[in-house]
């Protein structure tokens, strides 16, 4: 898919969120670790797009599928 701003591919992935601990782009065979941390979805290859506000323990995740182009810093979210 290419960003409707800019023009160039964005990276497939999903947006993920868990209550405590914020909201997360990772790419589509990613999960959130069970103890959330920037350094941990960082080292999955995501991004901490706001939190963790502190550490969280995961029961369950909620995840979209998603497009993100780092270039002008646009999601696309399928619901």
């Amino acid at each position: 898919m290419n960003c409707p701003t800019c023009g160039k591919e964005m990276k497939r992935g999903k947006v993920a969120y868990q209550p405590s601990a914020g909201l997360h782009f990772l790419p589509s065979s990613g999960r959130l670790p069970y103890v959330i941390t920037k350094h941990g979805v960082e080292k999955q290859g995501g991004i901490a797009l706001d939190g963790p506000n502190n550490l969280g323990f995961l029961e369950s995740d909620g995840a979209l599928p998603a497009h993100i182009c780092q270039a002008c810093r646009k999601i696309v979210v399928e619901y």
